[in-house]
């Protein structure tokens, strides 16, 4: 047996898969790269701790944490199947006995994982390790930098001194905002907050006027700078185009109302594009045409939806921004995180509430004309403003109710509320099989596009319904409720029961065309032209474009989405689908909460009580060291 043979811990990857249950190969193939790459002979015990974590680094990584917190794993076994008899339940260095002592392994306590780090790294290239030890995190090297990057790129941000002319400030913020009550007024005080900084975080759940405020926001930076070159964002096409709509109805409203210079108004941008369209993507490339060797023609750039950005992706962004340019973050933190890795903007907004320093608190007040109230000094975060009145769900409205109570965790209440009857937002339905209600939600709500005479009205009749899942796969998921509408619309003889492509069906991009001009998570109607030909039609502005299907990229039934597919997006009427039975791993409050906040007017729940209870419990915590670098540098 070869030197290498002896430092591998499992013979191979069906070996370590009868001792560690529900491991993947991409994990388990990693973690034996770092076993083979170590240029030190450790002992078997270290090398079995080594690729175990190793092992837990990688799964973490996929599950969308930026690195894996030791604290967390320390005492506790991992990959145990459930219900085994694992009393002893430490996988040996030996594999063999491993396999018939147990199923799992127990990492060593904290103090034992880090003195075998530190050991590791004392005998490597730090530069060339595939991992990367800080803050008592485990890190894959290139995560860590991404982190690293984005820290740094950020915090010289914060850095800039930028502090604007109170004088001026305050004649902008008046020509803004008008005559002020004696009520704090949060819009306002987040555009004077962000006027004289080159980073500024607006946080707001839906209905608090996230873009009114912003679209005031870039007002007032246009008439400190009227040469400033906007660029406006979002990560999906659905996202970008609603809030070119939202930035588009803001500058209408105020010209209508004569409340800001039309000639200022005039400068606002009126499209925004996706993240991947403004770095520019290259065919086959990780990489975009716009990075730290070439970097954007920007001035002020203004990302919206934050919360579906990831660690990369953010950190690609700040790399190609030019020095001078200024950031506007727009999103709600209380929203799922990305599908990928990290949770940026929950890590920039490690505070539920506003918390300015003193500094900051005096200036604005200079600026606005308004008194703050007192805040706590050692959680000042002088970039970050939330807006907390939501003009879409009144205090009374049952929605608005249930998604405070959701995020706040309070499972039992919000159980109450979804069960009080009479509530004219809100539907509890427990009464019904799914397949039955599946029924008459397709008779309610997705029937009527096959009466629509034109593109426009059957795009209404979809736009104001969507049925919400939590995952694709399982008898709840997306794919077993799309098969269930398009069977019940063919008894009702509205569809072929054999046909795969007719007209009426919704269809949703899941790939990027550049070419076509169509992006992931665009909505299109399947529909017959004047002709009684079958085309693909999107909406484009105020109309509607029409492509062949045979140009389209690829797409899917969308009767039916899961409840990541739809933020960026809101419908009048949702219907929430969850499991009613057993511990569905993937639930948690920011799911539901961003599932419900879906909702304009009216939202069905049909779901379980242990579900509901165990879901609404679950917070989404993904291991970060994002918070850590930003504040102790700011110290």
């Amino acid at each position: 047996m070869s030197n290498l043979d002896n430092m591998l811990v499992y013979k191979n990857f069906n070996d370590a898969q009868q001792a560690l249950s529900g491991i993947e190969a991409i994990d388990y193939y990693l973690a034996q790269s770092v076993i083979k790459q170590c240029p030190v002979r450790l002992n078997e015990k270290d090398t079995c701790v080594l690729f175990h974590l190793v092992l837990a680094l990688s799964e973490s990584q996929r599950n969308g944490h930026s690195c894996l917190d030791l604290a967390v794993i320390a005492n506790n076994t991992l990959w145990q199947e459930e219900d085994s008899d694992i009393n002893q339940g430490r996988a040996l260095a030996s594999a063999s006995e491993n396999l018939k002592l147990a199923s799992g392994f127990l990492f060593p306590d904290l103090t034992c994982l880090l003195e075998l780090l530190t050991s590791y790294f004392a005998d490597v290239n730090s530069e060339q390790a595939m991992i990367v030890l800080e803050f008592e995190h485990l890190y894959l090297r290139r995560y860590w930098l991404f982190e690293q990057q984005l820290a740094c790129f950020i915090n010289d941000k914060i850095k800039q001194v930028n502090r604007a002319d109170i004088a001026k400030t305050n004649e902008i913020i008046n020509h803004l905002f008008g005559n002020l009550d004696a009520n704090i007024d949060w819009q306002l005080i987040s555009v004077a907050n962000a006027l004289n900084k080159n980073f500024a975080i607006i946080a707001g759940g839906p209905g608090t006027g996230k873009t009114y405020t912003v679209t005031k926001l870039l007002a007032g930076l246009l008439m400190q700078q009227p040469t400033a070159n906007i660029a406006m964002v979002a990560p999906t096409g659905k996202a970008s185009q609603r809030l070119t709509e939202s930035i588009v109805a803001a500058v209408n409203s105020f010209k209508d109302n004569g409340d800001i210079n039309p000639d200022i108004l005039d400068l606002i941008p009126s499209t925004a594009s996706t993240i991947h369209r403004l770095l520019g993507v290259i065919k086959n490339s990780p990489n975009f045409r716009h990075d730290q060797h070439n970097k954007l023609n920007c001035d002020v750039l203004l990302i919206d939806e934050v919360s579906m950005v990831d660690l990369p992706m953010m950190t690609r962004i700040f790399r190609a921004l030019p020095t001078h340019a200024k950031v506007i973050l727009l999103g709600d933190a209380d929203q799922l995180p990305s599908v990928a890795t990290g949770s940026v903007l929950a890590d920039l907004a490690p505070w539920p509430t506003t918390q300015y320093s003193l500094a900051n608190k005096s200036f604005i007040e200079q600026v606005s004309s308004q008194q703050l109230p007192d805040f706590e000094q050692a959680l000042s975060v002088d970039y970050l403003t939330y807006l907390t009145f939501s003009r879409r769900f009144s205090g009374e409205g049952g929605i608005g109710k249930i998604a405070k109570l959701v995020i706040a965790g309070e499972a039992e209440q919000s159980w109450q509320l979804l069960n009080e009857q009479g509530n004219q937002e809100l539907s509890f339905v427990d009464n019904k099989t799914l397949d039955d209600y599946v029924k008459q939600l397709t008779n309610d709500y997705y029937a009527p596009i096959f009466e629509a005479n034109s593109v426009a009205t059957a795009f209404d009749v979809l736009e104001n319904f969507r049925i919400l899942a939590p995952s694709r796969e399982g008898e709840y998921g997306l794919e077993n409720l799309n098969n269930l509408v398009e069977q019940q619309l063919a008894k009702q003889n509205c569809i072929s029961a054999n046909s795969e492509l007719y007209h009426g069906k919704p269809i949703m991009i899941s790939q990027n065309h550049y070419g076509v001009g169509l992006f992931n998570g665009d909505i299109g109607l399947l529909f017959k032209d004047d002709t009684g030909r079958l085309m693909a039609y999107f909406a484009d502005g105020d109309s509607y474009r029409a492509l062949s299907i045979a140009r389209l990229p690829s797409f899917e039934t969308v009767y039916a989405m899961t409840i990541h597919k739809t933020q960026g997006s809101e419908f009048n009427n949702v219907a929430l689908i969850l499991p009613n039975t057993g511990n569905n791993r993937l639930l948690s409050r920011e799911l539901i909460y961003t599932g419900i906040t879906r909702a304009k007017s009216h939202l069905q729940i049909f779901t379980g009580k242990d579900v509901w209870y165990n879901g609404v419990k679950t917070k989404v915590s993904r291991a970060s060291g994002l918070t850590k670098r930003l504040f102790n540098s700011l110290k």
